[in-house]
């Protein structure tokens, strides 16, 4: 595989993103530094940045071979909203362009699938349920030896039913798998180095991809592993998975944690200062009104939303 392909669409999105503020010609001197960070933070993000530099090349200058009469039906030149507008309409068409040439192969052979912002209930036919979280992806395949779910991407939400063939439930990610013993549980593959289990009932087995030993996460326990290495078991603060109503339910987490988590649910990307990362946040949210949850964050914290366009937020204390 190549090495444009494994670049997460979420990061060809954020690398959209910034080139528009670029472009805008209102990007001011912390935000320059800003991107230069974000830039730095990843080899992916850097490569993202010259892909679409590079699949846009041209695409910019298009403007420039219309009159502006024709596009604006005026004698007036671009003004600076119509040139961002246009840009974000080519924008739109390289991460459209992108996100069809680069997406995985994996993902194009997925059985059941989110977008951005949706939640998905899925009955399966051994009498199991399958939540899906916003962005994900998986393949199911039922045998007559084996209950079996690949996770592509994103999270899931699974209630195993009693199978009176009494197959296996298993569940396979990048770095290993899950095996259900009779559970309520959730998986989050949150990267390609590392995979969350989070068990509301009963127990599951994990079985890192490299590592030989198995280990048994009991009810009310949570763990990541790699395919190297599992985590110790810790005490789930939640008695269940609130993200499957579509609700954020946080006690004292980091502010960018918080938008972080925000941001699975919601298209774009954001720009937060530093002194206000670790500012503590405790509250439920709303994931299916994204937009409502940051402006009660904002007025609960005495935060300032700041908006560059309808996928750029710049938030900063008032």
């Amino acid at each position: 595989m190549s090495q444009s392909s494994q670049i997460p669409e979420h990061i060809l999105d954020e690398a959209t993103d910034w080139l528009v503020l670029i472009h805008s010609g209102e990007m001011s001197e912390i935000e320059q530094q800003q991107f230069e960070q974000w830039q730095a933070e990843k080899k992916e993000h850097a490569l993202a940045i010259q892909q679409i530099r590079h699949f846009t090349h041209g695409l910019t200058d298009l403007a420039h071979r219309f009159p502006s009469e024709s596009l604006l039906q005026s004698n007036q030149n671009f003004n600076l909203t119509a040139k961002r507008n246009m840009l974000l309409s080519l924008s739109g068409l390289v991460v459209l362009g992108w996100a069809i040439y680069l997406m995985p192969w994996a993902k194009w052979q997925s059985d059941y699938h989110t977008n951005v912002g949706e939640i998905k209930t899925i009955p399966l036919k051994d009498g199991s349920k399958l939540i899906l979280a916003s962005n994900s992806y998986v393949q199911v395949n039922f045998s007559e030896q084996i209950r079996q779910i690949k996770l592509i991407e994103g999270e899931i939400y699974i209630q195993t039913a009693k199978d009176p063939q009494h197959r296996p439930f298993i569940v396979n990610t990048q770095n290993g798998s899950i095996e259900a013993l009779g559970t309520q549980f959730t998986v989050h593959q949150e990267n390609s180095d590392q995979t969350h289990v989070k068990v509301y009932q009963h127990a599951v087995a994990l079985h890192p991809q490299v590592m030989s030993q198995t280990q048994i996460l009991q009810q009310g326990q949570y763990a990541s592993f790699t395919r190297h290495h599992t985590s110790a078991p810790f005490p789930l603060m939640d008695d269940r998975p609130y993200w499957t109503q579509h609700l954020l339910v946080v006690e004292k987490w980091p502010l960018k944690k918080v938008i972080d988590e925000i941001y699975r649910y919601k298209k774009g990307t954001y720009l937060l200062d530093t002194e206000l990362e670790n500012h503590l946040i405790s509250g439920v949210f709303s994931l299916q009104n994204t937009e409502q949850s940051l402006e009660t964050l904002a007025y609960a914290h005495q935060l300032k939303l700041n908006y560059y366009s309808p996928y750029i937020l710049k938030i900063t204390k008032k």
